[in-house]
């Protein structure tokens, strides 16, 4: 870092560091050089991971939709009995 002069060119004492100087800063990730994967890397990939995703996904979102509809039907409930109680 270049040290900061004052108009007759001396040196200036700063009281305060600068943040650059009293924080450490976090390495920038290096995204523009990826690297594209290859035919075996992706059919690899796609075994490994995503076939497991594409087995389970159809009863996850089934039971999901159950437990959707199952507190919608106690909440129309709730309403009934609320509405014959008053």
């Amino acid at each position: 870092m270049s040290e900061q002069l004052d108009p007759w060119k001396r040196p200036i004492k700063r009281k305060v560091p600068v943040k650059e100087d009293r924080y450490e800063q976090q390495l920038e990730l290096q995204l523009n050089k990826t690297v594209d994967a290859t035919e075996e890397e992706w059919l690899e990939w796609q075994e490994k991971e995503l076939d497991w995703w594409a087995n389970i996904q159809i009863p996850f979102v089934a039971f999901m939709a159950f437990v959707q509809l199952f507190v919608f039907g106690g909440m129309l409930m709730a309403f009934y009995l609320i509405g014959k109680a008053v």
